[in-house]
């Protein structure tokens, strides 16, 4: 059957309504815009091997400015920096506290590993959904030291999403109650839209991560800017079982996390 006109023109109103709806973040930014991150995570972990026990528990506060330096429909450009680094930890009936603006001691491979990283600079370029396209950045601290000092990493490598956005499109046609699974080798997260208006989403999720050292299981909700995409607010409670290597020691390890995410454009 061959379309009239009127037909052809309804179809394209429905067509752009649609795309109108989805929001890839990198077209919304502009060159020089700045977004600042607070992560703020209370951890605490216990290790045992045998009869032995090790609690460690660590408060950390962790703001990170995030410059777009070069922005298009096709994508962005990033210089990420660490503002602020502040952890305390707390094992064995000992307190040690690493703060950014006060000089690492020498004597501390925490302290020093921890400075280390606060120094560090990445520059990031995405593509129009949010993925690292490939990145300029120094060595980080390693795993082992993170995951002791109960500091959240951000994971840059190719393919992955820029952890200041959410990785998925933003549809304001998006009904509340809505809800979608997504699956990979070793996570799988259910997500459901809780709440939706012309300026935010909030989306609750429940992600489970098997396969490796430790196994969790993630609640969270997310406070979604739908201009952007980008991650405005993020809650998350998590608890891991398995094991973790200390000193070159494997512990079998039970830890338990609370995330808090703001994020503000400056």
């Amino acid at each position: 059957m061959k379309s009239t006109p009127i037909e052809l023109k309804h179809i394209f109103v429905i067509i752009l309504a649609f795309a109108s709806g989805v929001t890839y973040a990198q077209g919304r930014f502009k060159q020089g815009d700045e977004f600042q991150r607070q992560v703020n995570t209370k951890s605490n972990c216990v290790l045992q091997r045998g009869s032995q026990t090790l609690r460690v528990g660590s408060v950390s506060i962790v703001v990170k400015t995030y410059k777009v330096t070069d922005a298009s429909e096709k994508g962005a450009s990033f210089t990420i920096t660490t503002d602020k680094l502040i952890d305390t930890i707390n094992a064995m009936n000992q307190n040690l506290v690493y703060n950014s603006g006060k000089p690492a001691d020498p004597n501390s491979v925490i302290q020093v590993g921890l400075q280390k990283m606060f120094n560090n600079q990445s520059i990031v370029s995405v593509n129009n959904k949010g993925e690292v396209l490939n990145l300029k950045r120094p060595v980080v601290a390693n795993d082992t030291l993170l995951s002791f000092a109960g500091i959240q990493p951000e994971r840059l490598s190719p393919g992955t999403t820029l952890q200041l956005m959410v990785d998925f499109p933003v549809n304001i046609t998006l009904k509340k109650g809505y809800s979608w699974k997504v699956t990979s080798s070793s996570a799988e997260t259910n997500y459901t839209v809780y709440a939706i208006s012309s300026t935010t989403t909030v989306v609750t999720y429940k992600t489970s991560v098997l396969g490796g050292s430790l196994n969790s299981r993630i609640n969270g909700s997310i406070l979604i800017d739908n201009n952007t995409g980008v991650i405005l607010k993020r809650y998350s409670q998590s608890v891991s079982t398995g094991y973790e290597m200390v000193n070159g020691i494997v512990y079998t390890a039970t830890r338990r996390t609370a995330v808090t995410e703001i994020c503000n454009k400056k």
